[in-house]
């Protein structure tokens, strides 16, 4: 193959998995208000909402997990039209019942399908070089969605049709997938048997990155699950908090730039405790806001916390990891630690308080970050002759 041929691969190859990372995650961006409409409709309590998101991401991690094993021997232009099909079955599938289990139950097949279409994007990914540019890319492109997303659900399909037009606007999304695997995306399985099975055991360092980053997700989820109710709480205008969150997610998207152009270039280790410190500040002015302003501040310095923090993580466990198997259980991470993240963010939630709620991002953040910035020590990284 010529270098000309690489370059377009390598470029087919980003924006596939670009293109299928927006869509696959949008449920996790639609999250909180998906969340508040379905809690409006059906009448939910704090735990029931932090189970019903559970029950979400309780679908993505039972699809996730099986991936690890065979989504490097398929065609993944199948992967990705079976969960986009079943992502809006189960989406749809919510409506036809008012008892409450049975809703869990849909959202729980419905987040089996979302992961499959998330899944693909990561084994793309994991194929391409120079990781930290090429999750900047991938995260610039998530976010660009999400800000539209998140502008048009609230205010112009949830205010006039409720949780029945986010369930369909929902299902819709992931049908988008269907046109861009056909017409974008470069689906074909690996020929090449040496590169489609990893091999070896990965370090533990590249174990505890993992687990860092699960603990990360999980406070991160347990308040995202949240800050629509928040807001809602605080008597902003739901169209209102329609904007906020699109700009939210173009914080993010800044984020992203952030890492396509710092890659690492300035070392590794510092962009988590930027980070850290960033997710911090942001708890911290949402636990005294009182106005709409505070609100914003808080939830846009958190977005970039978070955002920059999620894709270096990512590149951190790819680095790590020379065993090339560890990035495709992060589609699992995502799941367990969204399982844990709302569910123990509901039941801590105490009255109108969400003081225990901003505890335990800030303490997750704290926990992730110490463990990230002990795996990438340079004496772990000489050793493993990474850095």
């Amino acid at each position: 193959m010529t270098n000309n041929n690489n370059g377009r691969a390598t470029v087919g190859a980003i924006l596939a998995a670009s293109i299928l990372s927006a869509i696959g995650i949008a449920c996790w961006n639609l999250l909180p208000v998906t969340l508040g409409a379905a809690a409006d409709t059906y009448s939910l309590s704090d735990q029931q909402m932090g189970l019903l998101g559970s029950s979400l991401l309780a679908g993505w991690l039972l699809a996730t997990v099986p991936a690890f094993f065979y989504m490097h021997k398929v065609n993944r232009r199948w992967v990705t039209l079976v969960g986009a099909v079943v992502a809006a079955a189960g989406s749809i599938g919510s409506l036809l019942t008012t008892v409450i289990n049975w809703v869990y139950l849909a959202w729980m097949v419905a987040g089996f399908g979302m992961a499959l279409v998330y899944c693909v994007s990561i084994q793309l990914i994991a194929e391409l070089g120079d990781i930290e540019r090429s999750f900047g890319y991938k995260l610039v492109s998530e976010v660009s969605g999400a800000a539209i997303l998140l502008y048009v659900f609230p205010a112009f399909i949830i205010s006039v049709w409720h949780y029945a037009g986010a369930s369909y606007g929902v299902a819709i999304v992931y049908l988008a997938a269907i046109a861009f695997l056909y017409w974008v995306t470069p689906f074909q399985p690996r020929q090449n048997t040496q590169q489609s099975e990893p091999g070896g055991a990965a370090p533990i360092g590249a174990w505890l990155a993992l687990f860092g980053f699960l603990v990360f997700f999980s406070g991160v989820t347990g308040l995202w699950a949240f800050l629509e109710r928040i807001g809602t709480d605080m008597g902003i205008p739901a169209q209102d908090i329609g904007i906020l969150f699109a700009i939210l997610k173009v914080v993010g998207g800044i984020a992203g730039l952030t890492v396509v152009f710092a890659s690492s270039k300035y070392g590794i280790r510092w962009p988590h405790t930027v980070a850290f410190l960033c997710i911090i500040i942001g708890v911290a002015i949402l636990q005294f806001a009182d106005s709409t302003t505070a609100y914003a501040a808080g939830t846009w310095i958190w977005e970039y916390g978070f955002s920059l923090g999620a894709s270096y993580q990512f590149a951190a466990i790819a680095r790590l990891d020379t065993s090339n198997r560890l990035l495709l259980l992060i589609p699992s991470c995502i799941g367990l630690g969204g399982m844990i993240g709302p569910a123990a963010a509901g039941y801590l939630k105490q009255g109108e308080s969400y003081g225990n709620v901003y505890l335990f991002a800030a303490l997750c953040a704290l926990v992730s970050v110490v463990i990230f910035l002990t795996v990438l020590s340079k004496k772990r990284l000489h050793a493993l002759a990474i850095n």
